[in-house]
């Protein structure tokens, strides 16, 4: 069997859970990462209180374009077109 590859380019978004054990790696050197590899999008999910955080890639580096809390639901239309609800991502 053989993995599939998927390169970067082709990715629109990526998301991240958030471990508090790991806040820094993801909301810091991940982030970059993502950026450098041109991806446009990025979901962080706050794995202790819910919350969403959408950013959009600007230049080489994110800028945050909406929060989302629990009790709400983010209407993403770019990349892909979906309701998201952060009680259906983590307890």
């Amino acid at each position: 069997m053989t993995a599939a590859v998927i390169e970067a380019g082709d990715v629109r978004l990526v998301c991240e859970v958030l471990s508090p054990s790991n806040a820094a790696t993801d909301n810091v050197l991940k982030m970059h990462y993502y950026a450098a590899a041109d991806i446009e999008w990025y979901l962080l999910v706050e794995q202790e209180n819910g919350t969403l955080h959408l950013y959009r890639r600007q230049g080489r580096h994110y800028r945050e374009e909406s929060v989302t809390k629990p009790g709400a639901a983010l209407e993403l239309t770019e990349p892909v077109r979906a309701t998201i609800r952060p009680e259906d991502l983590v307890p």
